[in-house]
Parts: structure tokens; C-alpha cells; sequence
């Protein structure tokens, strides 16, 4: 049967029902009886299907039920500003390990062979043409040291030399030694030099980096949680959204049965049909709403578009929190001053300031360096005496091998020694004296920016608990109104089907209902994302 069929059989009963009063007496009906009759009639007119709730909707592709704790790790393993800024820290390790390279020892061998044929023109040269060979290899260790900024070397050197030459006493002579040298400096470059000054402030900029890499994981983790949030605040609100548009549905079809038996005027169902628009335009924004949330979410805890979650339907299963939390302002402010990652950051900035200050005054000292140098010497060869032209004495030959000539080194047949004391100083106004000035100063900036970063920290920390306490009154309003309109719908509703209010009344009941949803539903996000901040801002800002 058609609804407009319907409509007449109902219509017709009730003018069956009503003929024999009127037969009998022109007294107009009662209001008991007016409503008994259509309660009737809405009994046989069919309301029009609500519009399934989107919790009830069987998503097309997979669904994923997400927690924010799951969440949370999943943007911790995956987030992928968070896998770009970890990189940061580990190209330190690089820097640091170049610039210490110059502290390792260092290893240094030579070998070479020289052919030389000479001319020569007096007696003494031993020929009027000599012919020499020379085969020789050597080797060495040095290195700089960390502590007190010496340097130490030591060599060993091997000669094996043939010659033609008369006034040699043997060919081929074998000469090896052993070789050592340390500078010390005992003023200026002893704590430090511009080697351990760009070591130390490497580090502390890796330290810099790890807090910033820690600052960057709290403020993402952050934003992870309230886009939580937000997605679960949007399914609520497509939710209440869709409770209105099925009240403003049902106030339609409620109105046209009344218009059908006369008791209501047509153009409170053109009102009534105004706002049942306006409701489904409502639901349609809430629903674009929680699309976007949701990719919003999607592009904080994925691995890019190949990851699964990417293209599944994420389903919050956390509700927000509804009651107080407990807030212990000075513990927070303690733990911010003690946690906070630019507090950290300002105070490794001093540290480097005194590097740099350190630097600067180790610049003013006066270079005071201890030099020594020691040698040991062997000689061996094959050969014969010869006597000295000048003296006439007898040279006596040397006689062994390579090895007896590594034998004389142990001996100290032919030790040699050597110790200087070097100095020196500039003398006036030098600019290392004046940066150190400079430098002191942008200490004290430096100290005077760590007091101003305390004060705001205590600051922060004390406005986002008072930001906690006034989104808990206001969700606490915010309930407290959405029951008092729910009542009123509720006794304005009631009063209309007794024709003791308007339409307009009702409509306007609802859509303050409305209203009050959504603003319950926003003042328990607000609630949710002051709990999240004041979270935050006890470790970054």
C-alpha cells in the first residue's frame, strides 16, 4: 500500500471515529482524544529510514582498531621525520672521528737506492773518479698526545754503503740508528689547543643534536596523540551529527501526518525540512572531517604509501578521558627545569662558551715548550786501514756485518743528546686578549639566557596545568548544558504533541542540542589535548 493510500485509510478512520460526536453535539474535540488519533495515524504512516550510523558502516577494506599507545609506537618505529633527524646525531660520530685521527699513532717507512758517479778534482776525494751506491730503509712511530699536547716520535734508520773511493775504510760500511724526539709544551697549548677545543665542542654539538633528536620525538609523539584525538573527536561527531539528522527526519515525517489530518499548517514542514537539511549538511561536513583527521593520522604513524595501514580504515578504540586528573604544578615545574630539552640545549651552549673562553686564554699564555731529541748510532763494515792525510795517524777498519752494527746501538758506543728550553711571548695588547674579553661577555649573555629560559619554562609548565583546570570546567559546562538541553528537547517535544508549543520551538530545541554535542564533544578534546601539552611541555616546548 502507498503512503498516500495509507494516509487516506487513516484519515478515513478517523473521520468514521468522529462523525457520531459530531452527530450529537458541534463541541470540538479533546485534546486526549486529538492525540489518540494521531498516535494512530503515525502508527500507520511509515517514517522514513534513518541513515546507517557510521560505527555500524562495514568499511570496504580492512580495518585496523588502534589504540594511542599503539599509536605512539608505531610513530616512534616508523614516523618518518623522526628517521631523517636520527641521522643528525650519527654524522657526528664521522666529524669526531676525523679529528681524532690526529691522536693515533702514526706509522711512517721509507726504502730508496742511490747510484752516484763523481768527478773529482783533489787528493782528498780518494780518486780522480768514485763511484757510490747507497741502499738505506728506516721506519718511525709518532704521536700527539690528549694529555698535556705533546708530540713524540721515534725513528730507525739503516744505511748500507759501497764506494770506490781510496780513503774510505771499508766498502761496503753498514750504519743503523735509533732515533727519538718530544716536544712538551709546559704553558700555553698544555690543558688545551684548537685541536682538543674542536673535539670537545663536536661533542657537545653531538650532545646538542641527541636533545634536539629528543625534543623533535616528543613534540612529534605530541602531535601523534592529539591527531588521535581528533580522529576519535570526528567519529563522535559524525555520530551526534547523525542523531540529529535522525531527529530532524523524524520531526518530518511527524509534521507531514499532521498536516495530512489538519492540525498543523504545511509550512511547518517546509520549516522542519529547512532544518533536516541543514542537519544532513552538517553530517556531510563532519564526515569530510573525519576523512581528513584520519589521513592526518595515516601521515604521522606510516612508512610511507607501500605501508599497510596506509590503505586500511583506522578504527580509534580509546575514549576520552572524563575524569580529573591529578595535577602537582611544583613536581611538574621541577621535573620540566630538570627534563627540558632547550634548558639542556642553553646549558651545553655554556659549556662550549667556556671551551671557546678557555681556548681564547690559553691564547695569552706564553709558549713555553721543552725540546729534546736523543740519538744512538752503530757502525760495522768490511774493509781496511787507511791513514789520515792531516794526522798521519792510522784509521783502524771497521770490521762485522749489518747486525754488529745493530749491536753497537745497544752499546751506546755513540749516544746523542739534545734539550732546549723555547720561549716565547707577544708582547702589548694582543688580540687573543681581547676575544678573551669578548668571550667573558657572551658568557654572562650566556648565563643571563639560562635564567630566562628557567622563568619561561616555569611559565609554560604553569600555564598549561591552568589550561588542564579550565578544559576540565569547561567539558564539566559542557556535559552539564547537554543534559539540560536534552531535557528541554525532551519537555518541548512532550508540550508540542500536546499543541502547547510550536514547531519553531522544536527545531529550535534540537538544533541546541546539537549545539551542545558538539561543544561537549570539543571541550573533551580540549580536555584531551591540555592533558597531552601539559605532558609536553615538561620535556620540550
Amino acid at each position: 500500500m502507498s503512503k498516500t493510500a495509507r494516509t487516506l485509510a487513516a484519515a478515513g478512520f478517523i473521520i468514521a471515529s468522529t462523525l457520531p460526536a459530531f452527530g450529537q453535539s458541534a463541541a470540538p474535540p479533546s485534546d486526549e482524544h486529538v492525540k489518540a488519533l494521531i498516535a494512530q495515524a503515525m502508527q500507520q504512516t511509515p517514517q522514513p529510514p534513518a541513515a546507517p550510523r557510521p560505527y555500524g558502516e562495514q568499511p570496504t577494506g580492512p580495518t585496523v582498531n588502534l589504540t594511542e599507545q599503539e599509536a605512539v609506537a608505531r610513530a616512534r618505529e616508523r614516523n618518518l621525520t623522526l628517521i631523517s633527524e636520527r641521522i643528525t646525531p650519527q654524522t657526528f660520530d664521522f666529524s669526531l672521528a676525523a679529528t681524532r685521527a690526529v691522536y693515533l699513532f702514526n706509522l711512517t717507512s721509507s726504502t730508496g737506492y742511490l747510484n752516484n758517479t763523481q768527478l773529482n778534482t783533489n787528493a782528498f776525494q780518494g780518486g780522480g773518479q768514485t763511484k757510490t751506491e747507497t741502499s738505506s730503509w728506516s721506519g718511525g712511530l709518532s704521536k700527539r698526545m690528549w694529555r698535556g699536547g705533546g708530540n713524540y716520535a721515534v725513528g730507525w734508520t739503516n744505511n748500507r754503503d759501497t764506494t770506490s773511493a781510496t780513503n774510505s775504510n771499508c766498502s761496503p760500511c753498514f750504519s743503523s740508528g735509533l732515533d727519538g724526539s718530544f716536544t712538551q709544551p709546559l704553558m700555553r697549548n698544555f690543558r688545551i689547543d684548537n685541536t682538543r677545543a674542536q673535539i670537545l665542542t663536536n661533542e657537545l654539538s653531538q650532545d646538542i643534536a641527541e636533545i634536539n633528536l629528543s625534543a623533535q620525538e616528543v613534540s612529534v609523539l605530541a602531535q601523534v596523540r592529539n591527531a588521535y584525538w581528533e580522529l576519535v573527536y570526528a567519529r563522535e561527531a559524525v555520530v551526534a551529527a547523525q542523531s540529529s539528522l535522525e531527529l530532524a527526519t523524524k520531526l518530518v515525517g511527524d509534521n507531514r501526518v499532521r498536516v495530512e489530518i489538519g492540525t498543523m499548517a504545511p509550512i511547518d514542514v517546509v520549516q522542519a525540512q529547512a532544518e533536516e537539511a541543514n542537519r544532513r549538511q552538517q553530517l556531510v561536513t563532519a564526515q569530510a572531517t573525519l576523512r581528513n583527521n584520519e589521513l592526518a593520522l595515516k601521515r604521522l604513524i606510516v612508512g610511507g604509501t607501500d605501508d599497510e595501514l596506509w590503505r586500511a580504515t583506522i578504527v580509534p578504540v580509546d575514549r576520552p578521558t572524563m575524569t580529573a586528573q591529578a595535577i602537582d604544578l611544583e613536581a611538574a615545574v621541577r621535573n620540566a627545569l630538570s627534563q627540558r630539552t632547550d634548558l639542556a640545549v642553553t646549558k651545553k651552549n655554556l659549556e662550549t662558551t667556556d671551551i671557546t673562553l678557555r681556548t681564547f686564554e690559553n691564547e695569552t699564555k706564553p709558549s713555553l715548550d721543552v725540546v729534546g731529541t736523543m740519538r744512538l748510532s752503530g757502525r760495522a763494515g768490511v774493509g781496511r786501514e787507511v791513514q789520515d792525510v792531516i794526522t798521519g795517524q792510522l784509521i783502524p777498519a771497521p770490521s762485522g756485518s749489518y747486525l754488529n752494527a745493530l749491536g753497537h746501538i745497544g752499546t751506546f758506543e755513540a749516544p746523542r743528546w739534545d734539550v732546549r728550553l723555547n720561549l716565547s711571548y707577544p708582547l702589548g695588547t694582543s688580540a687573543a686578549k681581547a676575544n678573551v674579553a669578548r668571550q667573558r661577555l657572551l658568557r654572562g649573555q650566556t648565563e643571563a639566557s639560562l635564567k630566562a629560559v628557567e622563568l619561561q619554562i616555569a611559565t609554560e609548565v604553569t600555564g598549561a596545568a591552568l589550561a588542564v583546570r579550565n578544559s576540565l570546567e569547561a567539558m564539566q559546562a559542557a556535559q552539564v548544558s547537554r543534559e539540560l538541553s536534552e531535557q528541554r528537547l525532551n519537555a518541548v517535544q512532550s508540550k508540542f504533541e500536546v499543541g502547547m508549543s510550536t514547531n519553531y520551538e522544536v527545531v529550535q530545541a534540537q538544533r541546541d542540542l546539537n549545539d551542545a554535542r558538539n561543544s561537549e564533544l570539543r571541550a573533551q578534546l580540549n580536555y584531551q589535548r591540555a592533558i597531552v601539552d601539559f605532558q609536553r611541555v615538561q620535556v620540550t616546548r
